[in-house]
């Protein structure tokens, strides 16, 4: 599964279809860093600087708003591009898998996903954690991003379990009784969804979930 990255920063392409109706960004104003034979270090800090701009909901304010989405595409590439020379040189490296693998998370949430697009990421994202927690049975992270995916994919018994298990570990942050809240309310459970709100707005790690969990039991 780890071939299954394309390597999309070579495509021929110069264009992205625009998301939200404004003009297309060119790729080439977005070069590709990360090559072959890189120090491995190197690859990754390009790497996690592509995810965490891929990462920010908003743009410079100079920027065509619509155009962000596009561009936040573009740096999903960029980092899975950077991750996957990491995983050329060494297949088991489960910070390269589960860093491609929430990639694929942030950009099933990125506006005008379409359905059918969306799931396609989930189902990506799941592959790559999967090989994570293959490579690193004891990472919490990872599972708790097999919960994130399945309570996104509607899958709420099953996230429920993963969470369950987390909390019983001590596994304790305010985004796992987010999804645990999320899904009490999906499955028809408005009480339990109030309690793990208020739990996540209580231990507020981090802080920006927490906040939003406040707006959910006031």
């Amino acid at each position: 599964m780890v071939g299954f990255v394309k390597r999309f920063a070579f495509v021929t392409a110069l264009f992205l279809a625009a998301c939200g109706g404004g003009a297309p960004v060119r790729q080439a104003a977005y070069p590709i860093d990360c090559r072959q034979g890189m120090p491995l270090k190197d690859l990754l800090q390009k790497g996690d600087a592509h995810r965490d701009r891929l990462m920010q909901e908003a743009g410079p304010e100079d920027l065509d708003a619509k155009q962000w989405p596009q561009i936040r595409k573009v740096h999903a590439i960029r980092a899975r591009t950077c991750y996957q020379e990491v995983l050329d040189a060494k297949p088991d490296h489960a910070y390269a898998l589960e860093s491609i693998g929430f990639t694929y998370i942030v950009e099933s949430t990125l506006p005008e996903q379409t359905p059918e697009a969306r799931d396609k990421d989930l189902i990506n994202a799941t592959n790559y954690i999967r090989q994570a927690l293959d490579a690193q049975r004891l990472d919490a992270q990872a599972y708790y991003f097999l919960g994130e995916i399945a309570a996104r994919r509607g899958q709420c018994e099953k996230a429920m379990r993963i969470f369950n298990s987390l909390v019983a570990s001590r596994w304790n942050y305010s985004h796992v009784y987010a999804w645990m809240g999320y899904c009490n309310e999906t499955m028809g459970n408005p009480e339990e969804a109030k309690q793990n709100y208020q739990k996540a707005a209580e231990i507020s790690n981090p802080i920006g979930i927490a906040e939003w969990a406040r707006t959910k039991y006031k």
